[in-house]
């Protein structure tokens, strides 16, 4: 699967998905870790070649003192040091199987979210995509009524 570069690949839970799908949930959120979800949701620095570099991350000036480090977990007064990733949609999947739900939906907004700060100097962040409207659905009814099938025959049998 290949995506555009402004569309984000999250593998989410079934309840969700049909929450977005349905209009009842509007914010998509993701912790963010140093590595692998800091790669993913942050905007990063560009090498001269053009090519980005992992674990350097574009600074929010708004928010950020020039010539001072920041990191990841920094509460910085309750203000993210960094800038997201301007993502534009989410491409959205349930689990991890090769068939499943999938959604499209495009995102107009984000925020970010401080947890369990600690002596007003560290948090735990999370990033919350607002949801605008959903694009496209592609549902497995084939899967959902394997499963149904399946969840039948398993009551009658124990019966």
């Amino acid at each position: 699967m290949t995506l555009d570069k402004d569309t984000l690949y999250l593998p989410i839970r079934q309840v969700y998905f049909d929450q977005i799908i349905a209009g009842t949930k509007v914010e998509e959120f993701r912790e963010i870790k140093e590595g692998i979800t800091a790669n993913r949701y942050l905007l990063k620095f560009l090498d001269p070649n053009g090519k980005p570099i992992p674990g350097v991350y574009v600074r929010d000036e708004k928010h950020t003192e020039e010539g001072k480090e920041y990191f990841i977990d920094d509460y910085n007064g309750g203000h993210f040091p960094f800038k997201p990733y301007p993502y534009k949609r989410l491409y959205l999947a349930v689990g991890y199987a090769k068939e499943r739900d999938t959604a499209l939906v495009e995102v107009d907004g984000y925020r970010f979210i401080p947890n369990m700060i600690r002596a007003n100097l560290y948090a735990f962040w999370q990033i919350a995509y607002h949801i605008d409207k959903v694009i496209e659905v592609h549902r497995n009814y084939s899967l959902k009524s394997n499963k149904r099938d399946t969840l039948a025959r398993g009551r009658v049998k124990r019966n």
